[in-house]
């Protein structure tokens, strides 16, 4: 599909996706790929009541199942969204800054605010503490509801492994060796968990850096960090899936990195004219979603880099989350175990409506050409040979009244 400025979906792109929107006005859109109209876009909820500090800044899943989206925003607000309902059933607000990081661990939405307030909402009383300033980004490992990764801006918010159970830090990670007696700058800005005990972290100063936290080394395993002075990279994002990592950029569109080997990219995704500002990858690892400050939503072929779809959206998205279309049972609910079909009558079985129809319809006695030759091959063959020639030279002889 050839990259221009109008919607599109390339016709090989069957799968069938629904994508979850948040923007920087603050609306929530749900698109549905797989219907009639790809495009077309529906307000989860009223945008009357939006303002400017509606700001959605954290999307994530409730449950493994993916059937809830919590949803943080700058105003403090958290809401619980049920994607089987496709209605709000919970609002409520935590800390006293806009939320940017959101998660389950044991039933308990926890919530990080930028200013390192953390939040584990329990009745009656929710668990507070705090994880330091300038805090960027928080997750919960979806394999350990009990583990959480921190990760910020300047040295005191390098990644944080913490137990959620003692609320203290089980893994401090250590920053890269220092250049001509310089401590290297710090600013992961998104963390993911590639699995239980492996961490990554991307940084707006260039860098991808994966850590694993089993042993005790507490620097990077596996890093990138681009320096070339003309490609000078700036990651905004970062997905996980299997053995690949998933970066969106501030001026580059997406890459791609195989954590096995770091050193470079293995994949770019292009079409991009702004700040990619989330990535998210679909359960199977075949498609990439995106969001773009150039208004467009994408979807990407997560190995042949082939764009699919794209949708202009209104407002600057800021957050994106895609999900597979699940059909609903539709078995009836009267359904019975006998197959038997029985068809009930009147007892002379007729139906007086359908004899009054047919006894009002109109016989139709015009002849066609057809019956009219079928008519003459009939009379061709019951006629003795002589009197049919008797007949064709009768039909010859001219008629006395033409002639005069």
């Amino acid at each position: 599909m050839k990259f221009s400025s109008i919607n599109a979906k390339c016709p090989t792109y069957m799968d069938q996706h629904t994508l979850y929107v948040g923007t920087h006005t603050g609306s929530f859109k749900r698109i549905n790929l797989y219907d009639d109209d790809p495009y077309e876009q529906r307000n989860l909820q009223p945008i009357e009541v939006l303002n400017k500090t509606s700001k959605i800044t954290c999307m994530e899943f409730g449950d493994k199942d993916q059937t809830e989206i919590l949803i943080g925003r700058a105003n403090r607000c958290v809401k619980v969204f049920s994607c089987s309902k496709q209605d709000s059933v919970s609002n409520f607000e935590v800390g006293s800054d806009e939320v940017v990081g959101l998660g389950r661990s044991n039933g308990c939405i926890v919530a990080g605010c930028a200013n390192g307030e953390v939040q584990i909402v329990k009745y009656p009383e929710p668990v507070k503490f705090s994880v330091g300033d300038n805090l960027s980004r928080l997750r919960i490992c979806p394999d350990d509801e009990s583990r959480m990764v921190t990760g910020g801006k300047l040295l005191k918010q390098i990644i944080k492994l913490w137990d959620l159970e003692t609320q203290k830090v089980i893994f401090t990670a250590k920053n890269v060796k220092k250049v001509l007696e310089l401590e290297q700058l710090v600013w992961d800005n998104d963390v993911v968990f590639v699995d239980r005990n492996l961490i990554a972290a991307c940084s707006r100063h260039g860098y991808v850096r994966m850590y694993d936290t089993r042993g005790p080394a507490r620097r990077p395993v596996q890093d990138f960090t681009s320096s070339d002075p003309d490609d000078q990279l700036a990651f905004s994002c970062l997905a996980s899936r299997g053995d690949y990592l998933y970066a969106g950029t501030t001026t580059f569109g997406a890459r791609a990195f195989d954590i096995r080997r770091m050193k470079n990219h293995v994949h770019v995704y292009k079409g991009f004219t702004g700040t990619v500002t989330s990535i998210r990858v679909d359960p199977s690892g075949n498609h990439l979603f995106s969001a773009c400050l150039d208004r467009y939503v994408r979807v990407h072929h997560a190995h042949r880099t082939a764009l699919e779809y794209r949708c202009y959206v209104k407002s600057k998205p800021t957050q994106i989350l895609g999900v597979e279309f699940k059909e609903k049972d539709r078995t009836d609910k009267h359904e019975t175990d006998d197959d038997d079909v029985e068809i009930v009558g009147v007892e002379d079985g007729s139906d007086a409506e359908y004899d009054e129809i047919f006894s009002n319809m109109k016989t139709v006695s015009e002849p066609t050409k057809l019956t009219k030759k079928r008519k003459a091959a009939e009379e061709d063959v019951d006629v003795d040979p002589v009197q049919k020639d008797k007949r064709k030279i009768k039909s010859t002889k001219p008629n006395i009244n033409e002639v005069q």
